[in-house]
């Protein structure tokens, strides 16, 4: 089976400025944002890092495998998820939704040319209805040679 071409898409290194809303755990403000996104059985590996910009906390480092219709996220918050999440397509853009007992998040990635946007909006409870989180524009980084 051939990769699908949206996955192939995405693959890269990306730099760019994030706007993050508050929420109960943390405050307002903007982050830099790098992503690593390289081919993974049946799907992605995906390595996140965020900074926020008032250089508060430690950086939100991540990473992510997306395979089939699955979606599993790791990060530096600690929490192991007890199932995976959705990877599904809507409108050329990759969307990743996950579920648990602590809420539910969705994240949107679509690409357009050199071009990264990013919308993880986020639901306490998970049956609410999710509001923003992070916004996200990024930029394709030349191939190191």
């Amino acid at each position: 089976m051939a990769p699908d071409r949206r996955l192939i898409a995405l693959l890269g290194d990306w730099t760019g400025s994030e706007e993050l809303f508050a929420t109960a755990w943390t405050a307002a403000g903007s982050a830099r944002g790098a992503l690593s996104v390289e081919p993974g059985p049946d799907g992605i590996l995906l390595d996140y890092v965020e900074s926020r910009d008032d250089a508060s906390g430690s950086p939100l480092v991540a990473h992510a495998v997306v395979a089939g219709g699955g979606f599993w996220w790791f990060d530096t918050y600690g929490f192991t998820p007890a199932a995976p999440g959705s990877a599904t397509w809507v409108d050329e853009a990759l969307v990743l939704d996950r579920r648990s007992d602590r809420g539910r998040t969705v994240l949107r990635l679509r690409v357009d040319g050199d071009r990264l946007t990013l919308e993880l909006d986020t639901a306490v409870p998970a049956d609410a209805v999710p509001a923003p989180l992070a916004r996200g524009v990024y930029t394709r980084q030349p191939a190191q040679g």
